[in-house]
């Protein structure tokens, strides 16, 4: 939760310090929440029809490895995207886009039973492509963004603390699979083109 914070701090500083010409899109996705999963998002305009997104995120989630067993896990995600937009027009980086991402998720697992507590490390480095659209309120201040994407999962791994039993995940059909999903909301600071 500590490095969220920090990442959440850091996201708020950039937004905050840059020019009002620059253009840098807020966003928040509500249905993560559908999925324990909050999602934040910062993206900067870099040229007239390209943007890099910054995506710090926190999941908690159960594991049911066996039928009885829950492994409860906090697990802290962070992502660059690099958009190009087909078609912006006077009012910023907008309309339909392409491009690739990086997703990075590390976190711990725990089982607490009746004698024992169980606990392990997962490591996930995702890579893909991106395609979607984004919609510019009239005031050129709210926007909506919504798309998807496909990839796979380079490196997916469980460890114990020590890092002497490791369960490599990376090989499995579907599982190494990477299927981005967002619906976000979002605020504009700075201007247009």
């Amino acid at each position: 939760m500590k490095q969220f914070a920090i990442a959440l701090f850091a996201l708020f500083c950039v937004a905050s310090s840059t020019t009002l010409n620059a253009q840098v899109d807020i966003k928040i996705d509500p249905t993560g929440l559908l999925y324990n999963t909050l999602k934040l998002s910062a993206e900067f305009g870099v040229t007239d029809n390209f943007g890099v997104e910054i995506t710090p995120g926190f999941a908690w989630r159960n594991l049911n490895l066996l039928n009885e067993n829950d492994y409860k896990g906090r697990v802290f995600r962070v992502g660059v995207n690099g958009r190009y937009y087909l078609n912006p027009n006077d009012k910023g980086l907008n309309g339909f886009y392409i491009g690739g991402y990086t997703r990075y998720a590390g976190g711990t697992y725990t089982f607490e039973g009746d004698t024992e507590t169980d606990k392990f490390n997962s490591t996930r480095f995702a890579l893909g492509f991106l395609l979607g659209g984004k919609i510019v309120s009239r005031n050129e201040k709210i926007i909506f963004d919504f798309g998807t994407g496909f990839g796979r999962a380079l490196v997916f791994k469980f460890t114990d603390p020590n890092g002497t039993d490791e369960a490599d995940l990376s090989d499995i059909p579907f599982l190494n699979w990477d299927i981005p999903l967002y619906l976000s909301v979002g605020y504009r600071f700075g201007g247009s083109k």
